[in-house]
């Protein structure tokens, strides 16, 4: 997946870092993952085969946009960073800090764009900065803002890297029009972080959530995802809400609560067609997958997006997670692309057993 080729000595690079987009999970996070470490270290990197294993292969608007944003901040020279490119190359420069105004014109994902540019905003500027990112905030295959807010920012705060956020409007694919403010705290450098196990559960709770669709849509949600948890032995407080927003869409979200652990929290997200009993499923068999393996820190989709601050963390970081997930590997590999760190992953030992990642 990973090569090196030397850069223009002449300019005094290191090395350029080459990556195969195709490799892995195949999509985007390579590329977004790229950005953010080229940012903080400095390194720049090729990649090939960007995001070869979608059905629409290159670069998507959200990735240019994360990109475009990229490029300000660090003062970059890029080439091949259009819409649908396959190959790009990034050199930064000198970073430059600022608040960003972004929208990604589509419904693109607002998270995913402002987890590429947080670490370098978090760990290169001495004075807090603002990001206002206009898209979707709840995404297939992305994260939606409510698993942001309780889950994602708890850990950064776990880290010593606290950040504010807020959804003044609700993006759903196909409109997009969502809206996602968030305020980000100089660190000067990330906490370590060990979690190899869970207390009791404390508390289940959730949003059951619809945009300019009927009320009952909610209730549905709401009843189906009470009525599969308490057969499950779970009783769950879900609250009904209304999101602003120019277009139509429903979520429904669910966290549980360990003593010992960050809250994990899973997203049910409703498409044209769909039943709304269908979409808390989708929540509900998330949740109830993440408490049948017993020990699990951490949550599948928290895994690969909690070992980018790590690896500038200094000291040891472990934690044991519910599921192994492609995502996760390629990210590690991404990761020892550009740094010094060793990063060990270990698949369960058996059913229901979580498996397990270090950081040295």
């Amino acid at each position: 997946m990973i090569s090196r080729a030397p850069a223009s000595s002449s300019r005094g690079e290191l090395d350029r870092i080459v990556l195969d987009g195709s490799r892995g999970e195949g999509g985007g996070q390579i590329l977004r993952t790229a950005l953010t470490l080229s940012l903080v270290t400095g390194r720049p990197f090729r990649i090939i085969k960007i995001r070869a294993n979608r059905p629409k292969p290159g670069l998507r608007p959200q990735h240019q946009q994360a990109v475009l944003a990229a490029t300000a901040l660090g003062q970059a020279t890029v080439t091949g960073g259009e819409v649908g490119s396959r190959e790009l190359t990034f050199s930064p420069g000198a970073f430059a800090p600022h608040d960003l105004s972004i929208d990604i014109g589509t419904a693109g994902s607002t998270g995913l764009v402002l987890q590429t540019l947080h670490l370098p905003l978090a760990l290169r500027t001495q004075t807090p900065t603002r990001l206002v990112l206009s898209g979707g905030t709840f995404n297939p295959k992305a994260p939606a803002f409510p698993f942001l807010e309780a889950t994602w920012r708890a850990y950064l705060t776990a880290f010593g890297m606290p950040l504010a956020l807020t959804m003044p409007s609700a993006g759903f694919y196909p409109r997009g029009g969502g809206r996602l403010d968030a305020w980000i705290e100089p660190a000067a450098a990330a906490l370590p972080f060990v979690r190899t196990g869970r207390g009791l559960l404390q508390r289940m709770h959730g949003i059951a959530g619809v945009a300019n669709l009927r009320d009952d849509i909610a209730r549905r949600m709401c009843d189906r995802a009470v009525e599969r948890l308490a057969a499950q032995g779970f009783s769950a407080e879900i609250e009904r809400v209304r999101w602003a927003s120019p277009g139509q869409g429903a979520a429904l979200c669910l966290t549980a609560e360990h003593e010992g652990i960050i809250p994990a929290t899973f997203v049910g997200l409703g498409e044209r067609g769909k039943p709304s009993e269908a979409v808390a499923d989708e929540a509900v068999d998330q949740l109830l997958a993440f408490e049948t393996v017993e020990g699990a820190a951490v949550d599948p989709h928290s895994a690969d997006q909690i070992l980018l601050p790590l690896a500038f963390a200094a000291g040891r970081g472990e934690f044991t997670v519910s599921e192994v997930t492609e995502h996760l590997r390629t990210n590690a590999e991404t990761i020892r692309a550009f740094l010094d760190r060793s990063i060990t992953i270990l698949d369960p030992e058996g059913e229901n057993q979580p498996g397990r990642v270090a950081i040295e």
